[in-house]
């Protein structure tokens, strides 16, 4: 039983730690690249994109769920008027898209279980995948839901271009972090 409680503990700190990075990410970001935004919600550069890639990548569902939770805190202070169902739905879209996205690439066998194992075209893809299913996903809620000044085609495509742009900005940044750091302790 310990064991069971210790795993669940850790897993609720990991998903809270997520949703605290994603939270401090999608503020730095409206603080950096405020001019970048194509309407509320829609960036041209959003870096939270490449956490979603990250976060599921390394740490799995609760990486999503903590990515579901930041999404809800975020919507919290976003979203006009008592529309709590597009909030909600709004965090499964953000949090929960990535994950079952990386879950089909792995069961298709075009993405590999291991991040050791994992290649530049792999993360690519799931990059690619991610970035259009989340943009699709996000459209879908606030289009059935009747978000204002909501346009399926016209947004989709500044949202898919942001999570894209975020999400290479964020695995380069991390790739060149981690290059410097082997580069200062070659042994590790």
């Amino acid at each position: 039983m310990s064991s069971f409680v210790g795993s669940s503990l850790q897993k609720t700190v990991l998903a809270l730690l997520s949703a605290v990075l994603f939270v401090c990410f999608f503020e730095l970001n409206g603080w950096l690249f405020h001019d970048f935004e194509h309407k509320q919600g829609i960036n041209w550069l959003f870096l939270p994109a490449g956490f979603r890639v990250i976060l599921v990548l390394v740490l799995g569902l609760p990486g999503a769920l903590g990515l579901m939770l930041g999404s809800w805190y975020i919507d919290a202070g976003l979203i006009d008027g008592p529309n709590i169902l597009l909030a909600f739905l709004n965090g499964v879209a953000g949090g929960l898209t990535p994950w079952l996205v990386m879950k089909y690439l792995q069961k298709q066998q075009w993405l590999s279980d291991q991040l050791q194992k994992l290649n530049p075209l792999q993360l690519l893809n799931l990059t690619l995948s991610t970035s259009a299913a989340s943009a699709a996903a996000h459209q879908m809620v606030w289009l059935w839901l009747e978000r204002p000044q909501t346009n399926f085609w016209v947004d989709v495509w500044p949202m898919f271009i942001g999570n894209v742009t975020g999400a290479l900005v964020m695995l380069y940044g991390f790739k060149f972090v981690l290059d410097r750091m082997r580069l200062v302790h070659p042994n590790r």
